[in-house]
């Protein structure tokens, strides 16, 4: 049985993938690797996203401030600037779907909500459309985590998740 609270979960990931497409096509990323630089480029007109590198501990990936007024919304994500390069990329990945999915920091803090943005984020930096015409001819984790920016571990859930392992 499932508590009314909760929304169906494999509803809100399909969601999230939908949101991660719609976001690639939107900015017009055709190929591998993504660039974040257009995708926030695209969301700086709609949000007037700022992206920036802070100093946290080890334990903080990121966070994203959004504001609202009665004639905008403004959003900043911070991205730790310890972390290595592709941790950074997936981090921004993940608060952009934080932002995009509507994740309310006071109410969301849960798994499910972090669950959600890990999947737009994996969906945003390794399209399953993409991923799909790249592994046949690559089938070399190192290769494929290289041309799409990412990490290994990334790369492995993203496989797994569109079947391809």
């Amino acid at each position: 049985m499932q508590n009314d609270d909760i929304p169906d979960l494999g509803a809100r990931k399909k969601l999230a993938k939908t949101l991660a497409q719609k976001l690639l096509k939107d900015a017009g990323v055709k190929t591998a690797p993504i660039s974040l630089q257009q995708i926030i480029e695209h969301l700086q007109g709609i949000y007037s996203l700022d992206v920036k590198r802070i100093q946290a501990s080890e334990k903080v990936s990121g966070l994203i401030v959004v504001c609202k007024d009665v004639d905008s919304e403004y959003a900043t994500i911070g991205f730790n600037g310890n972390h290595p390069w592709c941790r950074r990329r997936f981090t921004i990945a993940h608060e952009i779907g934080h932002l995009l999915l509507g994740h309310d920091c006071v109410k969301d803090q849960s798994t499910h909500s972090e669950a959600e943005a890990n999947v737009f984020a994996g969906e945003l930096l390794v399209p399953t459309a993409f991923i799909k015409k790249d592994f046949p001819r690559l089938m070399d984790l190192k290769e494929l985590s290289k041309l799409y920016r990412v990490s290994d571990q990334t790369l492995t859930i993203k496989l797994m998740d569109a079947r391809l392992v």
